[in-house]
């Protein structure tokens, strides 16, 4: 790849990923989870063990944490220091996506591919956040795209890479990852009657090279004193796949919907692909679905559905959607009714904005809401501004002159345009639409938060689960383990002040359990209490 190619990716990755990083608080509960253990990790200085309210966190490997934390170590623990990592990912994926595409089929593929991808919802959205998803789907391509590499060229090194990359996705998110580069390639040699298996040697390298880095961090872990973490991490992989973890079920149906919808517009493109037979003449072809294919049925089966599980299917969808243009068959038919269905998608949007704006006060007349919470964050004050229509108006635009090259027969022109309007829209929707929804959902309690920081106390949310009292109220390591006892935390016997968040109704369970709690105020579905003899002491000290 020229030097020329790789100054171009860098500045598309800074211009679509870069901007209004930092410009809305993280978000419970992924973002903020991952983000606390990496400050955690900065404030402890212990590289070693990963940490939640610096006890021993065993559901994640620390590779992205480590990442985030030396993020953090230049931008400071912040938001946009969280997120940066994502952006690297950006980088290093369109990278990839141009590499394979030119190995695989040629070099204007490659970049019909990496177009698909950053002009497609959800595998754009990805790289603004601060998940782990996009450097492990990303681990896992790239040692499926080298294993199949090294077996067509049968060179050593690429079987290394294959390894390494293995070994580095189960560093990122565990095991899980085994389980999909092992499966997708077996089924391959299984459907290909094993035409292409590698020598005995080729598969040692990258057997060796992913326990090598893979085994690392069990490693670090046995050294410092803290086995007992690994037989914690591998039974909650185990529970992961036979319960609704923290109770996120759904039908089985629920990650085709989602990537039919998210990965819109390369998942409208890529469905007609899926039944040409010019699609699998290519044995990578061939590979890309089947490991696509079988992450999304595993998934399916899986308990737990959360929308991050399936994004590996994003590289798929993509490489067909990339791939439906290059076919014999001109896609004319495919791109009108995309333009159509963008057309549909701007009309919803546009609406439901309107209504937002204008209509807001009477949103629960039309829709009963009926948890008191959630009627409640309807109903925050929050003023919308003309300029948060700009990705109405943007989208429109673009729709317009994507509907003006379909009349013309410039296809490609118009395929451009609509995967371009995709990520600018996203841009417009981090800096105008995305803070009122933060306001909507947590604003209200992070900034509570964020006053107690400087302060050494407890920050305690009753009643739900939350890391951002962490992040937020920049938490000591206190020693005091009595904390994690409720009838304690909410007496007065505690050794420092307390400070609660509660959600409405269940607040006033509280207020009767525990008689010595005093209300302070009460917003957006969030109430916040504190103890009365820290009331008392307050107006003391004034």
């Amino acid at each position: 790849m020229n030097t020329k190619v790789l100054g171009i990716v860098i500045g598309v990755s800074i211009l679509l990923f870069v901007p209004f990083l930092g410009s809305v608080h993280l978000f419970d509960w992924d973002e903020i989870n991952f983000a606390e253990c990496a400050r955690e990790m900065v404030t402890s200085r212990n590289y070693s063990t990963v940490t939640i309210d610096y006890l021993p966190f065993w559901e994640k490997p620390p590779l992205f944490i480590w990442m985030q934390a030396f993020s953090m170590k230049l931008f400071g623990v912040n938001e946009f220091a969280a997120r940066f990592p994502n952006v690297i990912a950006a980088l290093f994926t369109i990278l990839t996506l141009i590499y394979h595409g030119a190995q695989h089929q040629n070099r204007k593929f490659g970049y019909w591919w990496a177009a698909f991808y950053i002009g497609s919802f959800l595998p754009n959205m990805y790289f603004h956040s601060g998940i782990i998803d996009p450097w492990f789907n990303l681990f896992i391509f790239n040692s499926i795209a080298f294993y199949y590499l090294g077996t067509s060229k049968q060179r050593i090194h690429e079987f290394l890479y294959a390894g390494l990359f293995a070994g580095l996705a189960v560093m990122t998110k565990g095991p899980v990852a085994l389980l999909l580069i092992g499966a997708s390639v077996f089924l391959f040699h299984l459907l290909t009657k094993f035409k292409s298996f590698p020598r005995f040697k080729f598969i040692s390298v990258t057997l060796i090279a992913t326990l090598l880095i893979s085994l690392l961090w069990f490693f670090l872990l046995w050294i410092s004193g803290n086995k007992a973490i690994i037989t914690q991490f591998l039974e909650y992989q185990v529970r992961l796949f036979q319960t609704k973890d923290a109770g996120h079920g759904g039908p089985i149906y629920y990650h085709w919907l989602v990537l039919l919808l998210g990965c819109f517009p390369a998942s409208f493109f890529a469905i007609s692909s899926f039944f040409q037979k010019d699609s699998y003449f290519n044995p990578f072809n061939k590979l890309v679905l089947i490991s696509g294919l079988f992450t999304l049925i595993l998934f399916s089966i899986v308990q737990t559905k959360i929308i991050h599980y399936s994004s590996f299917c994003y590289f798929f969808i993509t490489y067909f959607a990339a791939l439906s243009i290059s076919q014999a068959e001109k896609p004319i038919r495919r791109s009108t009714w995309v333009a159509v269905s963008y057309l549909l998608i701007i009309s919803i949007t546009l609406s439901v904005l309107i209504y937002v704006q204008v209509f807001r006060p009477g949103i629960t007349n039309l829709i009963p809401i009926k948890d008191p919470f959630a009627f409640a964050n309807i109903n925050a004050h929050e003023p919308w501004r003309t300029i948060d229509f700009t990705i109405v108006f943007l989208w429109v635009i673009a729709a317009s002159i994507s509907i003006y090259f379909l009349l013309k027969q410039r296809i490609q022109q118009a395929i451009l345009t609509l995967l371009i309007a995709v990520p600018l829209g996203i841009l417009c929707i981090q800096g105008t639409i995305l803070p009122h929804i933060e306001q909507y959902t947590q604003r209200a309690a992070i900034s509570f938060y964020k006053q107690q920081a400087p302060k050494n106390v407890y920050l305690i949310p009753l009643g739900f689960k939350s890391y951002a009292h962490m992040f937020y109220g920049e938490i000591k390591p206190h020693q005091n383990v009595n904390r994690y006892n409720e009838a304690w935390v909410c007496s007065d016997s505690t050794d420092l002040p307390v400070y609660y968040v509660a959600r409405i109704p269940m607040h006033q369970n509280y207020l009767k359990a525990y008689p010595n709690l005093k209300k302070l105020y009460m917003k957006n579905g969030f109430v916040f209490l504190t103890q009365k003899k820290n009331l008392s002491l307050n107006s003391k000290d004034k």
